[in-house]
């Protein structure tokens, strides 16, 4: 097995190491000279071996220590407990050994090395005082026997929370070395309790037997490769550790999402939900790795109070900075695996997602979004550290500019792999040791950004989470895993959350690729479902739990889209909120004159709108009879033509209304073989010249794809148009209706205010364009679009932000 260097240090590594092959050298010559076998004697208990966790990780991450430490000269005992008797739980531990252990590579000696393993494990019953004594016994007289010189004594106790008081007691009656150099390591694994009050009498139990340094508290994510290697890339990395501040960074998402639901487990999750199986320990460790000062490399002591000073500067959590879901079928599962009846229900979250704020010089403003779920679109894992915007640069145009990012990729997902990326525009990283560049396939994308954007380096050897973390114990990295401190810390965080989240009713969600019930949004440190919300307020993270990335995209939701308003939702809330909106400019328009001017555009975008406005205008009070209607542009056609902006309008709003039609001014297309009268266009000019001087009251504007508004295409003539109020132009692409009669820029310009509205999953694109503020108007003509007083509104439902 391949060493990797963890937190305490690559000096201290390599020095254990040479210490190692010293010990192995004298081995050898002492069995030469003295023909004795005086060894380094590990005694291993696996207190329930035959278990799930131990059949599916624990046995081989033994496997693999006893590999890699036999040759230094090494030699293990390793005994499987259970309550089984021996006749029953032998032939059973037997089958688990030899069936789950594997070899990374079919090589001789590991085939030999699987076999002599298989033949060393032997069961135990472990049930009673009787039982311990018994075991003890047997380690003491092979010791003996073999004349073995004992390192020290290794327990796993893979059992539930409940067995940690018995089991603890009668190791420490039993069982501790009679060799006072050899030390005592006791494991024990999730949960630690439910809430403070509980973890706090499970520390109080566990120390009556064991002192801080023999307990060794798993939590598997700190295994992971891509987490082991959060602090010794920072330092690593000074250049980039220099930026892990709030001056560059602008937020961290840490997430976890799984496929998978609950079904089978429920007995266990249903008393503990997402939170606690998940956020409280693993996702939390996480964060403690990205937030803390950098400790002292092998400082165990510095690393501990770090980690406790980021504890102490966590703000409280908040119910209205969390938000939890259930996914639909819970409940029938539920009744169904625990013998519930039809009116029985639970509350229990499946999904969660809780904002962190941290009071430090470091991390003043900058949100950490931990989130969680089961039953959702992929199963990945990742750290995702993204950086604040600098100047946007002449490529914006075209392409959004990107996020400058550093992630650390657990696993699963797109990558497969772990791995760490670091984007070409931040410094480029230290390769760490043991890892490699790694180049994934040349079409894939990772958070909207090809693969070719990022540094990316993967592990050499893929290890197993417990593999790592079973070494660690027999090296006594403790650094590696829960201290008391560290544990009764973070339940003192996230007990009040928990308590208070007791009376929030989960949101149902359907789960799956498809669903984006989940979508979310941060505002000032509060968390939103994004169909419960208008988004029109400070700087907020939008959050979506399925993506076309495959994986959780957080795109930036800035309060002003291009130094303008933005108005952010679910269409129908869009659409309700600009009615609303034009509502009450248009009173405020009459409290100082006698008519209210607005100028429709055509396209599928304004639909909605209208109809919103023929259902609700009585209730709403709005003043039709006082409001002049215009139109932004017209296509060449009569006004009969179904292809027509003013029959679109009169179609679907003027017809409802009661509204004088004098009251209504379309465009003088005249539309004679589709072409427009010129005549037409100096008519209609004068007319918005002499009636309004150019200014109307409200300009309702679409976006097309191509960037376009009104009937001002890239590249037309009508974009230099200074002069005139209304111009005649030809539109660009595959279009039915070449020529149009638009609105130009010098009255849009003028006029009041402007509304811009993009609705729909196809209007992405251009928002993609849009959203870093460039402006190139022969290119992308609506961002010619600048009302001198300042008074433009975006209107952006979901769809077209997010793209889903």
């Amino acid at each position: 097995m391949q060493e990797v260097c963890y937190k305490t240090g690559c000096d201290n590594m390599a020095a254990s190491a040479a210490v190692r092959r010293a010990a192995a050298v004298v081995f050898l010559i002492t069995v030469l000279s003295t023909k004795q076998t005086y060894s380094k004697h590990t005694n291993v208990v696996l207190v329930g071996a035959t278990g799930d966790l131990a059949k599916k990780y624990l046995w081989q991450g033994f496997f693999d220590l006893y590999q890699a430490e036999h040759a230094e000269g090494n030699t293990f005992s390793f005994y499987g407990g259970g309550r089984n008797n021996v006749e029953a739980g032998g032939p059973l531990l037997q089958e688990i050994v030899t069936e789950s252990r594997k070899c990374s590579t079919e090589i001789d000696s590991c085939i030999q090395h699987r076999e002599n393993f298989v033949e060393m494990v032997k069961y135990h019953r472990l049930k009673s005082e009787d039982d311990y004594t018994e075991l003890c016994k047997t380690i003491e007289e092979n010791l003996k026997q073999s004349e073995l010189e004992e390192r020290g004594r290794f327990f796993y106790l893979s059992v539930p929370p409940f067995a940690y008081p018995s089991v603890s007691a009668n190791i420490h009656k039993f069982c501790r070395p009679k060799e006072p150099e050899a030390w005592l390591r006791v494991v024990v694994e999730k949960p630690f309790g439910h809430d403070l009050q509980s973890a706090e009498e499970l520390v109080e139990s566990l120390s009556e037997f064991f002192s801080e340094e023999e307990l060794y508290r798993v939590d598997h994510y700190l295994g992971k490769q891509a987490v082991e290697e959060i602090l010794p890339f920072r330092r690593g990395n000074w250049d980039l550790e220099a930026m892990w501040n709030t001056e560059h960074v602008e937020r961290v998402e840490i997430v976890m999402k799984e496929t998978i639901d609950v079904k089978g487990r429920l007995s266990f999750f249903d008393s503990y939900g997402i939170i606690r199986d998940v956020l409280q320990n693993h996702l939390t460790e996480i964060l403690t790795l990205v937030a803390m000062d950098t400790p002292q490399r092998g400082n165990l002591s510095d690393f501990q109070q770090k980690k406790l000073d980021l504890y102490s500067q966590i703000q409280p959590l908040t119910s209205e900075g969390s938000l939890i879901g259930q996914y639909e079928e819970y409940n029938s599962q539920w009744q169904e695996e625990l013998k519930k009846e039809d009116k029985d229900s639970s509350q229990s979250a499946t999904f969660a997602a809780v904002v962190f704020t941290i009071n430090s010089d470091r991390w003043k403003d900058v949100p950490f979004v931990v989130t969680a779920g089961k039953k959702l679109d992929e199963r990945v894992g990742y750290v995702r550290v993204v950086f604040r915007k600098l100047l946007a640069d002449e490529n914006c145009i075209e392409r959004a500019c990107p996020h400058n990012q550093v992630i650390f990729h657990i696993g699963h997902g797109k990558l497969k792999v772990p791995a760490v990326l670091v984007s070409k525009g931040l410094p480029k990283p230290v390769v760490p040791m043991g890892w490699v560049e790694y180049e994934p396939p040349a079409d894939m994308e990772i958070f909207d950004l090809p693969a070719s954007a990022y540094h990316v380096y993967s592990p050499e050897v893929i290890r197993d989470a417990y593999s790592s973390l079973i070494e660690s114990v027999y090296r006594g990295q403790s650094d590696r895993f829960v201290s008391s401190p560290h544990l009764l810390a973070s339940w003192r965080i996230w007990t009040p959350l928990l308590k208070e989240l007791e009376e929030k009713e989960p949101r149902k969600y359907p789960g799956g690729k498809e669903d984006s019930t989940l979508q979310y949004v941060l505002v000032d440190d509060k968390l939103y479902f994004l169909s419960d919300l208008i988004v029109d307020r400070s700087d907020a993270f939008a959050f979506s739990t399925s993506s076309s990335t495959g994986t959780l995209n957080l795109a930036t939701l800035p309060s002003l889209f291009r130094g303008q308003r933005l108005v952010s939702g679910e269409s129908d809330k869009v659409i309700t909120q600009l009615a609303n909106d034009i509502k009450d400019i248009a009173l405020q328009t009459l409290q100082t004159k006698e008519l209210f001017h607005i100028a429709f555009s055509g396209g599928k975008s304004p639909l909605k709108l209208l109809n919103y406005l023929v259902l609700e205008s009585e209730r709403m009070g709005f003043p039709w009879k006082q409001t002049l209607i215009w139109f932004v542009d017209e296509r060449c056609v009569p006004h009969n033509d179904e292809r027509s902006n003013f029959h679109f309008v009169e179609k679907n709003l003027l017809r409802y209304l009661d509204i004088p039609m004098y009251n209504v001014n379309p465009m003088p297309v005249g539309g004679a073989y589709e072409e427009c009268d010129v005549n037409g266009a100096d008519q209609h000019h004068s007319k918005v010249s002499n009636i309004l001087d150019g200014a109307f009251d409200y300009v309702l504007l679409g976006v097309g794809s191509d960037g376009h508004t009104a009937s001002l295409f890239p590249g037309s003539p009508a974009l230099q148009e200074r002069e005139k109020y209304v111009a005649i132009t030809d539109a660009t692409g595959d279009v039915e209706v070449k020529q149009r009669m638009t609105l130009t820029f010098k009255s849009i310009n003028k006029s009041g205010n402007v509304g811009v509205l993009l609705l729909g999953k196809g209007k992405h694109g251009i928002v993609k364009k849009l959203q870093d503020g460039g402006v190139d108007v022969e290119k992308l003509p609506i961002t010619g679009v600048k009302p001198k007083q300042d008074s433009m509104t975006w209107y952006i439902d979901h769809q077209a932000l997010f793209g889903q």
